[in-house]
């Protein structure tokens, strides 16, 4: 369900209004947006992934979160996973600096995953690569941020994240899919 606002809100205000909430919502810059739980497929995804790069990373130079808000300084949206450079401090709750950022597309997320936060998360100066991941098939589209914007790199068996020094086996990112 989608709150109306009688009148126009800052992030800042929404991050104070939002930090008052039970539940979890998303700022897109004029509308706040109830978030709601994935498929089982989806959070099987994900926490492969979490998994996955958590074993692989090195936790002095890289954290990562799951669901944890991402401030792109003009929204305030909730990205499956993330990677952030260096260790985030226990309470923090929102996120401006991603290296890499992923998704996991649903029937209901897919346009916007592909479209307005697409747009939004190019926002992040930090952000190098953002991976949207099909949750019904096995199939990844990695946007890797150049110059000139977001180009698609390849996605193959293997994704291959440079930025990380790692490599993931797509198979075992929809382990139990």
């Amino acid at each position: 369900m989608n709150v109306v606002l009688h009148e126009p809100w800052t992030v800042e205000r929404f991050l104070l209004w939002e930090d008052a909430q039970e539940g979890r919502h998303e700022f897109d810059g004029t509308q706040v947006i109830a978030m709601t739980g994935g498929s089982r497929n989806h959070q099987r995804i994900v926490s492969n992934l979490l998994r996955l790069l958590a074993d692989q990373l090195d936790p002095q130079r890289f954290d990562v979160v799951q669901e944890m808000r991402a401030n792109t300084g003009k929204q305030v949206r909730y990205p499956d996973l993330s990677v952030v450079a260096g260790r985030i401090p226990g309470r923090i709750k929102t996120i401006h600096d991603a290296l890499m950022l992923f998704e996991v597309l649903s029937d209901d997320t897919a346009e916007t995953d592909q479209g307005q936060k697409r747009a939004d998360y190019a926002r992040l100066p930090s952000l190098r690569r953002y991976v949207l991941l099909e949750q019904d098939s096995m199939a990844a589209t990695v946007l890797v941020r150049t110059g000139e914007g977001w180009t698609e790199a390849p996605a193959g068996a293997v994704l291959d994240l440079p930025e990380l020094g790692t490599a993931l086996p797509l198979a075992s990112a929809y382990r139990g899919v």
